[in-house]
């Protein structure tokens, strides 16, 4: 395909578009089919026509039918009387309509997604498929049966991505004509006839829209747009990036759509950290944070163009540079983007990801440490088994209670009355007190003498990363031994030295779902 033709496509598709923008503008202004600012996720100042993907899907047809029909060898180009590409157009018009339906008067979430599901069947059925994908050079795996699900989530999950970052003046059309240029240049090197011209055609078709949509905008794609180009992106983005060998060449559509998946990627595991539903639409996509902080909208568009277009360049240099060079580029490029993740999600402010990743970081310090005190409470669980008195017991629970990073540890007797634990008066006001039960066998709260039964409490220090999760294991492990001396101290027959001695009672093992009504943590200041 000429440098000639190329333009031409462009030229005409922009200026198709541009062209059937006022009159859409005019009909839905008569029609009232516009988007009323809302001042949480709408922040444009007065109702806008949504009727924009009208004029590039007008655009996009009128630039191919010409060039099919006007200039020689584009016909072969666009191949149009290939059954892949009616099902291309079927797809796209089933899009269309469904979409249309959506700004006019709406349509269900069922209902759309029923269409878009339909609409990758249909390509699929006709041959479009992701088979085998390499996201490194000379390594392939082939997906199988896993080929069908595979293609289906990715052609509807693009379509609903480019749906969802449609929020600011400009944007779904500008990430989208960055993509575009990446898909034209890797079906131009892996030599492809048919893409680069489909692709050129959707991207003069956006430029053409564009002009009326940069801020303040004049018209918004609307559903009957973002569904569509959507849709058209993911299939020219594994096309352009398909060898004739059937290969996928992975890294470039993921790189190229990158700003698409990695918002819709933040919003869903936002929801699921939250507990919200996934589909419930929110104001806290990537642009809505940017005007938060402080951005103007033009300012926050510029900076999602900007990354948006270094990733997609560096998707093509990974994938296609000389395999000497693949390695540093590789590295020096995932290096970048995990810096800028990590910034940006602090920048941001998705406070979600922050509690995420600190809860993991403090459980992996943790976890070693729980491990250490469960066996050392084992440990003294050993020891317990060779004394005959409670104060015996408490002399080798107080002893190790710094082992445990406790602040003091002690086997009390409850005031039966009260129900109060006294803590001793060496302890400091900056502590909290777990009072976990020595049950007795037959689960009585006082033993056969009328005396109060013992209660093993834990005082732990006040800390900014909260109580350790494992003071109340500890007490767990210990209070079935102690158990046990209560009942040896009271004259109870118990054998040990593990010759005959029964195995405790239910009760002495007090299960989870009762652990609320036996034990209470409450912060204690000295004495009382």
């Amino acid at each position: 395909m000429s440098v000639f033709v190329s333009i031409l496509t462009l030229i005409v598709a922009a200026l198709a578009a541009a062209l059937t923008v006022p009159t859409l503008r005019s009909l839905a202004i008569h029609r009232k089919l516009l988007d009323y600012p809302d001042g949480d996720r709408h922040h444009h100042a007065e109702p806008v026509p949504r009727l924009g993907g009208v004029a590039v899907f007008a655009g996009v047809t009128v630039a191919l039918l010409l060039a099919s029909l006007l200039i020689p060898g584009a016909l072969e180009a666009t191949s149009w009387l290939s059954p892949m590409n009616r099902a291309l157009v079927a797809a796209s018009a089933i899009l269309f309509l469904i979409g249309l339906l959506d700004d006019l008067q709406g349509v269900t979430p069922a209902l759309k997604l029923f269409g878009q599901t339909a609409a990758a069947a249909l390509v699929i059925a006709f041959g479009f498929r992701i088979n085998v994908i390499s996201f490194v050079p000379g390594f392939e795996f082939s997906l199988g049966i896993l080929a069908v699900p595979v293609t289906i989530l990715w052609l509807v999950g693009v379509s609903n991505a480019l749906n969802l970052v449609d929020g600011l003046d400009g944007l779904a059309g500008g990430v989208s004509v960055i993509a575009l240029f990446a898909i034209i240049a890797s079906a131009a090197v892996l030599g492809s006839t048919e893409v680069p011209l489909q692709a050129i055609a959707l991207a003069g078709a956006l430029l053409g829209f564009l002009y009326h949509n940069r801020p303040p905008a004049r018209v918004f794609l609307g559903d009957s747009g973002s569904l569509v180009v959507g849709f058209l992106l993911a299939f020219l983005a594994v096309k352009g990036a398909t060898t004739s060998g059937g290969v996928l060449y992975g890294l470039v559509p993921i790189f190229a759509l990158s700003y698409l998946l990695l918002d819709t990627g933040i919003a869903i595991l936002r929801r699921w950290l939250r507990g919200a539903p996934l589909s419930r639409a929110d104001g806290r996509h990537i642009h809505h944070q940017l005007l938060a902080l402080g951005l103007s909208p033009r300012r926050a568009v510029e900076v999602i163009y900007l990354k948006a277009l270094f990733i997609a360049l560096l998707g093509l240099c990974v994938t296609f540079v000389p395999p000497q060079m693949t390695v540093a580029i590789t590295a020096v490029g995932a290096t970048a983007l995990l810096i800028i993740f990590m910034y940006g999600i602090r920048w941001l402010e998705y406070h979600e990801f922050l509690e995420a990743g600190a809860s993991v970081a403090s459980g992996m310090r943790k976890a070693r440490g729980a491990i250490q005190d469960r066996i050392l409470a084992r440990d003294v669980t050993r020891l317990l088994r060779s004394v005959a008195t409670l104060d015996e017991a408490n002399d080798i629970v107080r002893s190790h209670a710094s082992a445990f990073r406790f602040v003091h540890m002690e086997i009390l007797h409850e005031d039966a009355a009260a129900r109060t634990v006294r803590a001793p008066d060496h302890i400091g006001s900056a502590t909290w007190l777990l009072e976990f039960p020595i049950l007795a066998p037959d689960a009585s709260d006082v033993t056969h003498d009328g005396q109060a039964q013992p209660v093993l409490a834990i005082w732990c220090a006040v800390s900014p990363n909260g109580r350790p999760a494992n003071a109340e294991r500890v007490a767990q492990i210990l209070a079935p031994e102690i158990a046990l001396v209560a009942r040896r101290s009271s004259g109870g027959e118990v054998a040990f030295e593990g010759r005959s001695r029964p195995r405790p009672s239910a009760a002495v093992y007090p299960k989870r779902r009762a652990s609320a009504e036996h034990k209470r943590i409450s912060d204690v200041a000295p004495n009382g």
